[in-house]
């Protein structure tokens, strides 16, 4: 039997696929070969420094990252914030998600089929006019700082508050030139001129374990457990099976997208529409929920600090983001964050495949770059 070792790159970092067969692939095992320890780097240091820390775990999720970390010492303290600091959270967060559904379409997945600068040029502009709406409401981007336990730093005028909203509608237009409300998209027919839309189907098992956005929980973070293997890199599974968990798992409620669904399954096609088309859902979200905010109410609400420990998931770009704390005496004892891409790129065995190795078995090794990258890795998160 032939293996064949690639090495996969514009991933958020690098990865290796090690491919056994000659054309068709037999089984992949993917591994994760970096190591930054930022979990053990976060022991003893006071909770609050995991604020500015955290963000640096992905240079494309920080605000995912800053969000779950100051969600989850909430969840410790006890902490409720307003709903004035919720919403403009929500806002930045979902902006952060469609920022980098754009690049990693055009940026990471194009590229590897069509090589076209003029696509890259405009996805780098629709993604500068996003840092400009997020840097209204958090200021700096990426990581920005204005999440903060019990609120959020910033105070908006009405005037913000308007252009915000002006800049959201312009946003829209933006959205609707790469895929309009009726899920037509010139670019992705492109992509798929050559290509079988049925290619890359992985378990068929899906995970949503966030509440933020419009986003609800299918599963109870409780059953998901970590185990080693032999990269660098830690499984992720719930109820001791691996899922699928992202734009596809947290969607298929959607009429459009279901019937995607129903036509390709759990394909690369269904995914990377689930993904695109996912950018109109948050803004529709976000500008119904800007006209909710009530200038009169708190930005922060103080709290006092106890040992505890706290535990929770938001749903980030990729998928669901798992962090999760115990504090004493104001200091980390334990943190530990478990990263969409452990859910999707486990490495696993052939018997027991995780999703994007179950994508992978039985296709032209061709197409191997093309499917590992419609899960959107990020290879710096997998080894934080």
């Amino acid at each position: 039997m032939k293996i064949n070792k690639k090495i996969i790159n514009k991933i958020e970092g690098e990865a290796t696929l090690k491919i056994y067969g000659d054309k068709v692939i037999e089984f992949a095992e993917i591994e994760f070969w970096q190591y930054r320890g930022i979990e053990k780097y976060l022991q003893n240091r006071h909770y609050m420094d995991a604020l500015v820390i955290n963000p640096r775990v992905c240079g494309i999720c920080g605000h995912s990252h800053l969000l779950a970390t100051a969600k989850v010492i909430e969840n410790a303290f006890g902490i409720k914030v307003s709903k004035k600091a919720e919403i403009l959270r929500e806002i930045t967060t979902g902006l952060e998600i469609i920022q980098n559904h754009i690049k990693w379409f055009y940026v990471t997945l194009y590229p590897t089929l069509i090589q076209d600068k003029s696509l890259i040029l405009k996805s780098l502009s629709i993604t500068s006019f996003i840092a400009k709406i997020i840097a209204v409401i958090a200021g700096q981007f990426p990581h920005n700082s204005y999440i903060i336990p019990g609120g959020v730093t910033c105070d908006l005028t009405n005037l913000d508050i308007l252009r915000v909203k002006e800049d959201l509608k312009k946003l829209q237009e933006k959205i609707d030139k790469i895929i309009d409300k009726n899920g037509d998209s010139n670019d992705l027919k492109r992509l798929f001129e050559k290509m079988d839309k049925n290619i890359g189907k992985g378990l068929n098992r899906f995970l949503v374990l966030g509440d933020n956005l419009y986003f609800k929980p299918t599963g109870d973070l409780t059953f998901v457990k970590e185990e080693k293997t032999k990269s660098l890199s830690k499984n992720a599974l719930y109820k001791d099976e691996f899922f699928e968990v992202g734009p596809l798992a947290r969607n298929l409620h959607h009429p459009l997208i279901k019937s995607v669904y129903e036509n390709y399954q759990d394909s690369v096609y269904t995914r990377i529409f689930a993904r695109l088309y996912e950018m109109h859902l948050i803004l529709e979200k976000i500008l119904n929920e800007i006209d909710k905010i009530d200038m009169c109410e708190p930005s922060f609400i103080d709290y006092t600090p106890r040992n505890s420990e706290g535990k929770i998931a938001i749903e980030a770009p990729r998928g669901s983001l798992i962090h999760s704390i115990e504090i004493s005496d104001e200091k980390i004892k334990e943190y530990n964050i478990i990263v969409p891409t452990q859910f999707n790129l486990s490495n696993s065995t052939k018997e027991k495949p995780s999703p994007a190795q179950a994508a992978l078995i039985k296709e032209d090794i061709k197409w191997s770059d093309f499917i590992f990258k419609c899960f959107d890795v990020c290879a710096v998160c997998n080894t934080h």
